[in-house]
């Protein structure tokens, strides 16, 4: 990569992009410190964002945003804590900090539309309604030593330590069909770790002793050794009918990949550039990201031709569920929308 047209891409941003691109481009990428008059101003402007107000609206008087843990953008905690974060709202902003205070006294829980599912999948250990209940604590800024942070951390260990007794799909899984697809449930009383469990692993300290660190290496390995030829979809938990857990992708292709990759998938373009520009603070375990994904961003920042190359589809699902732009009336806004997470991700993986 020729840092000279990286800075370029950053000057380019910082000329051109909104207040939240430009506020995470010097925080994240430029390392500048956050309560700098500068900073302090951007974020006051992000504040006064048509989506940053929105998000802000949904909360209700006792701090808990929209009306349920999971859901869409503004209804749903999860998908609006998410949206702030990546629109440079600090988790120190007041707002922010009663979101948090309501989550951890929250009490009301059982009413919530996706508890019923969510729970099933607690009760066999696969991380549900109470995983994503504490990964908005951790995402929020929360103690770590919290019962409902804790649970899931020792859900996730539990995860991995299970799976060192496996050998196959098999050993902990059954074949099936579900509406008409190939797909797997679990075996009552199995233990397998997931994506859900990964994240919480990824994104707290306090369980890191040499022992644990080892044992979910080790395990982690284990699984994609397991996992390496997997195609019977996604694995169920089977409760009289299928309920589905954050399955990982335990053989993600590690192949270059570019803008033509999505042509077939256009959803999928939006929800991986989502992830690129993502705000969450993580501690990585496992070196096990594709090899050639920083030549791809790469190519794809260094590509003249980028945003011709998009289609409609892949255009439209990302503003919908992926932009920080406010509008996209200028051809230099959606550029920025698209180059920023490709730039960040660049970044983090060259500071890596």
């Amino acid at each position: 990569m020729d840092y000279k047209h990286l800075q370029k891409q950053v000057d380019f941003l910082l000329e051109n992009a909104s207040p939240n691109i430009q506020y995470r481009v010097k925080k994240e990428i430029l390392k500048e410190a956050c309560d700098s008059i500068e900073m302090l101003e951007l974020q006051e402007k992000i504040l006064t964002l048509p989506k940053v107000k929105k998000a802000f609206a949904c909360q209700r008087e006792n701090g808990f945003f929209g009306s349920v843990l999971h859901g869409v953008y503004f209804d749903g905690f999860d998908s609006t804590v998410n949206l702030l974060k990546r629109n440079g709202v600090e988790i120190t902003n007041p707002c922010m900090v009663k979101a948090r205070v309501a989550l951890t006294n929250w009490q009301n829980y059982e009413r919530d539309h996706f508890y019923k599912a969510g729970n099933a999948m607690d009760e066999h250990g696969r991380g549900g309604f109470r995983a994503i209940w504490a990964e908005q604590l951790v995402e929020l800024g929360a103690d770590e030593s919290l019962p409902q942070i804790q649970e899931q951390i020792s859900n996730a260990l539990n995860a991995f330590l299970g799976a060192l007794q496996y050998s196959t799909p098999d050993d902990f899984s059954k074949k099936a069909t579900f509406r008409g697809q190939r797909c797997r449930y679990y075996i009552k009383g199995s233990t397998f770790p997931a994506a859900n469990h990964i994240s919480i692993l990824e994104k707290t300290l306090s369980w890191r002793s040499p022992e644990n660190l080892e044992m979910v290496r080790k395990s982690y390995w284990h699984c994609k050794e397991i996992m390496k030829d997997y195609h019977d979809g996604f694995i169920y938990i089977n409760c009289g009918h299928f309920v589905g857990p954050f399955n990982y992708n335990w053989n993600a292709s590690k192949e270059r990949i570019s803008i033509c990759s999505f042509d077939d998938y256009p959803i999928d373009f939006a929800w991986s550039m989502r992830g690129l520009s993502t705000a969450s603070i993580s501690y990585p375990i496992f070196d096990d990201g594709n090899p050639c994904l920083a030549e791809s961003l790469a190519d794809m920042i260094t590509d003249e031709n980028l945003i011709d190359n998009i289609g409609e589809e892949q255009l439209r699902h990302f503003k919908n569920y992926s932009s920080l732009e406010p509008s996209w009336r200028k051809k230099k806004s959606v550029a920025c929308d698209i180059y920023f997470p490709l730039l960040l991700a660049l970044c983090k993986l060259l500071r890596a």
